[in-house]
């Protein structure tokens, strides 16, 4: 019995349904014919940005179905999870198996979440090396020295490079808490089981799809700003400084599904990271260029790439190294 996700949200739980044995077997021959189009469910060499991933598929029961009939039959088990779409094939079969969510009304997938999907994968490559921001010295990826952020150039709706506060006091405040750990989430038994706002909280819950609110009692019952807010305030977060604590940002995707960046490191140069869903925490954004400011220039979460993620929310806080959620 295989089970299809759509992975698409970074905080709220991604559709999924179950393949006939019908639609098992087709998918079997279609990646027979073209096994390159298959990936692991996560690896190091796939940078994913914010929205469609791919489809994950995983062994979700042993049963008698054509899955564990070609195991039994080649002699050698299957893979119990991989991911298909996000490498190019002639016949993608991401894009036939997504066409058999319309059979299974209640995975959720509708005509908008299709159409962000139809547009493919976008795998990254940053302009700069994506190094952990505690070692950071800022290079070109020719290897030679970036003096300033002068040219790198922001993107729509703010000036070039320009990084504007939006409310924001993170600069102000001389009693952060930063911990630029995207490797202690990245690790095989975390990186599946932590979404963006267990890595913006810096707990490691094992809660793939942790909600704002959920811990403090009040989850948030709508995915708009007002709606996501009233479950961060539940769980603590405040709306300025606060003693040795953690700076985060919200963003959502109207209607859809929220994210957050955390900001992770001191001046000179303020680095901001987030985790996409159960796919590596990262420090850099959709367009993969590395989040940072230096000199009131560069990139913040309220001026670099979301994709849709439109909505900026702003800027939260709480007086501890890690906030518990759930």
């Amino acid at each position: 019995m295989l089970e299809v996700e759509l992975d698409i949200f970074s905080g709220m739980p991604n559709p999924t349904w179950t393949l006939s044995g019908r639609e098992e077997q087709e998918l079997i021959e279609r990646i027979t014919a073209d096994p390159a189009q298959v990936s692991p469910a996560v690896t190091p060499d796939e940078q994913f940005s914010l929205g469609y991933r791919g489809l994950l598929v995983r062994l979700a029961k042993t049963d008698d179905g054509p899955w564990n009939e070609r195991a039994s039959a080649w002699g050698t088990p299957l893979p119990t999870e991989f991911r298909i779409g996000s490498k190019p094939a002639t016949e993608p079969a991401a894009e036939w198996l997504l066409r058999t969510s319309a059979a299974y009304p209640d995975a959720g997938v509708d005509d908008e979440l299709r159409e962000v999907a139809s547009n493919g994968v976008a795998l990254l490559q940053s302009s700069f090396d994506a190094v952990d921001p505690a070692g950071f010295v800022s290079r070109h990826t020719d290897g030679t020295e970036i003096a300033d952020l002068e040219g790198e150039g922001a993107h729509s709706p703010n000036e070039p490079g320009e990084v504007h506060t939006e409310g924001a006091t993170w600069w102000d405040c001389n009693s952060n808490y930063f911990s630029a750990n995207a490797d202690l989430f990245n690790k095989p038994e975390n990186v599946t089981r932590n979404n963006c706002y267990c890595f913006a909280s810096n707990h490691l819950a094992g809660v793939r799809f942790a909600l704002p609110g959920r811990r403090g009692g009040r989850p948030a019952t709508s995915i708009t700003c007002g709606g996501v807010t009233n479950g961060l305030y539940a769980d603590g977060w405040k709306d300025g400084c606060q003693t040795n604590g953690l700076t985060i940002v919200l963003v959502i995707w109207p209607n859809r599904d929220y994210h957050f960046y955390r900001l992770v490191t001191d001046a000179p140069y303020w680095w901001w990271g987030h985790k996409p869903g159960g796919t590596p925490a990262k420090y850099t954004d959709d367009c993969g260029h590395s989040i940072y400011q230096y000199n009131g220039r560069g990139y913040a979460p309220n001026n670099c790439c979301r994709g849709n993620y439109t909505d900026f929310c702003g800027y939260f806080y709480q007086n501890n190294s890690t906030a518990l959620v759930a």
